[in-house]
Formats: C-alpha cells, sequence, structure tokens
C-alpha cells in the first residue's frame, strides 16, 4: 500500500498490525522497545496511530512515494515472554479474530486476575503466625481430654522437731514417763515408735515385758517400756500423741536417758528394736521381775 493510500485517519492497533501483517503482541512490543510511536495514548490504555506513525517504522531512514507500502513485511522477532514487573509488555495469546477492544480488555482482566493471585501468595508467605492462639487452641484442646485418676502416692509423715527440755533432777519423774497413747493399741504404740524414729533417726530400745516378748511368748502384758534419749521425749511425745497418766492407767512408758551405752549394746529383734540381754535381765529385776528375768538364763 503506498504512503498516498493512507487516509488522514487514527488507526488502532488491531489495523496497525493487518497493514503490517504482524500479531497483535508484536504491536505491543514495537511500542515497549521504541520501535514503532503511537500518535495518542488514551485514558484506557489504548493506542492510536497515524499514517506518518506507520510510515516511520516502515522508513527509518525516510519513505519513498513510489514505493508500495505493502511490499516490505518486516521480520517479525522470536518472541521472549517478557517479565511481570512490567505490566504493558505482558500479553496473553488472544483470538485476534475478535478485535481490538475484546483483545485488549481480554489481556488487561488476565493480568490482573495474574497480579492478585501473585500479591495473595507474597501475602501469605509474610504474614506472622500467631503463636499465642495456636498455644490457647492447644490448650483448649488439652481440656477437652477426658483425665484419667491418677493413683495417689502416700505423703511423708511430717516430722516435728525435736524439741529439748532441761534434765529434772527428780530420778523417779525425769526418768519413767508414764502415758496413755491417742494411736491405739499396745500393738499401734510399738509400730508408731519404731516408725517414727526411724524416720526422725532417733534411737529408742524396748525393754521390760515388751522386750522379752520379743525373745519369747509371755503372758499378756498391758505396759510397753522403752528407752529413748532425754532430749527426744518431747518429739515422742508428740508423734505417739502421749497425755500423762499415772502408772495404774498407762499404756507406755518412756524412759529417758543419756546413757549411751543402752542404745550403743541394743539389738534388733523381729524389726524392732531391743536392749541388750544385760540390760533387759537388769530392768526386769529392778522392777520386781525376778521370774521374768530368769527366763533369760
Amino acid at each position: 500500500m503506498p504512503d498516498t493510500q493512507f487516509t488522514e485517519k487514527l488507526y488502532t492497533s488491531t489495523e496497525v498490525a493487518d497493514i503490517l501483517g504482524v500479531s497483535l503482541r508484536s504491536i505491543y512490543r514495537y511500542l515497549d522497545e521504541n520501535k514503532l510511536q503511537a500518535e495518542i495514548k488514551t485514558a484506557t490504555g489504548r493506542h492510536r496511530f497515524t499514517k506518518n506513525n506507520i510510515n516511520d517504522f516502515l522508513h527509518p531512514q525516510g519513505i519513498k512515494s513510489s514505493e508500495p507500502v505493502s511490499a516490505v513485511q518486516p521480520t517479525e522477532p522470536e518472541y521472549e515472554k517478557p517479565s511481570l514487573s512490567k505490566k504493558e509488555s505482558y500479553t496473553k495469546p488472544v483470538n485476534i479474530q475478535k478485535g481490538e477492544e475484546s483483545v485488549e480488555e481480554t489481556t488487561q482482566v488476565e493480568l490482573t486476575k495474574h497480579v492478585q493471585i501473585a500479591q495473595e501468595e507474597v501475602k501469605a508467605q509474610d504474614e506472622p503466625v500467631d503463636w499465642l492462639a495456636r498455644f490457647r487452641q492447644a490448650a483448649e484442646k488439652y481440656k477437652a481430654q477426658p483425665v484419667y485418676d491418677q493413683p495417689l502416692t502416700k505423703p511423708e509423715p511430717v516430722i516435728p522437731p525435736v524439741v529439748e527440755e532441761e534434765l529434772v533432777q527428780d530420778f523417779q519423774e525425769s526418768t519413767f514417763n508414764y502415758y496413755r497413747s491417742g494411736v491405739g493399741g499396745l500393738k499401734e504404740i510399738a509400730q508408731s515408735l519404731d516408725k517414727s524414729s526411724k524416720n526422725a533417726s532417733l534411737d529408742y530400745a524396748f525393754t521390760m515385758n515388751a522386750g522379752l516378748s520379743l525373745h519369747k511368748p509371755i503372758k499378756p502384758f498391758s505396759l510397753i517400756h522403752a528407752y529413748v534419749r532425754t532430749k527426744d521425749k518431747s518429739y515422742f511425745e508428740k508423734v505417739l500423741q502421749l497425755v500423762a497418766t499415772a502408772k495404774d492407767t498407762a499404756q507406755i512408758c518412756l524412759i529417758a536417758t543419756d546413757d549411751a551405752g543402752v542404745f550403743t549394746n541394743r539389738r534388733e529383734m523381729h524389726g524392732l528394736s531391743v536392749v541388750s540381754d544385760e540390760q533387759l535381765k537388769l530392768d526386769l529385776m529392778n522392777e520386781g521381775e525376778s521370774e521374768l528375768a530368769k527366763e533369760l538364763d
């Protein structure tokens, strides 16, 4: 088509592509590379061309009016997919038969859709994780789980501190102390005395009928005698729940002593601590139980 055949009008991108014999996307690439100049670019991004714009592209060195325009067929360079950073340079291959208006609108919609998807993916990656909310959810889930009964462990007995008290000069009042106990009968008293002394690492030793009964069976008796250190007497009074009473109504007699030999020579029988045979025999004789003392011979 010679130059004189161009009319004075504004050509669309589709019309220019038909004149040049190239695709519409090539026209956009020429525009992006400044090889083709548009006379007008509308507010919606559409381009309009004059005949001078077309001739300038066809004849960069100047137009010769005798040459037909249609004889010139510019070589279409190989298309390379542009970067998404340039919004105008990306066009999706479309059907040219739809016309320029439909092609440009479709391309714009597709491009906007791809950009929105990319932005959402970046936002999802950069969004900070609310760890506090996750911990709360985990806590709620844990609370919702059934709680199974756990076996209870037996608490360690609380041992009250040992209270030292002054020695009383009177032998009968300071050494032989008679009580009734709140822990139960003679068997319970003996077991509690043994257990509490071991828990507190204190010394004790049974004597009299209680000591002899560990050697051999004897007739029933109603009073337990046990040696304890003078400084430990108050401790045993507390743990055994002892209440002072007369000898005739007593269940236990604590013999407070500072004689270390009583405890050094003691022996263990049936899991309980007993004074030595010599000490046991001496104690029985001092209490007028000579017949019982002979049973140790």
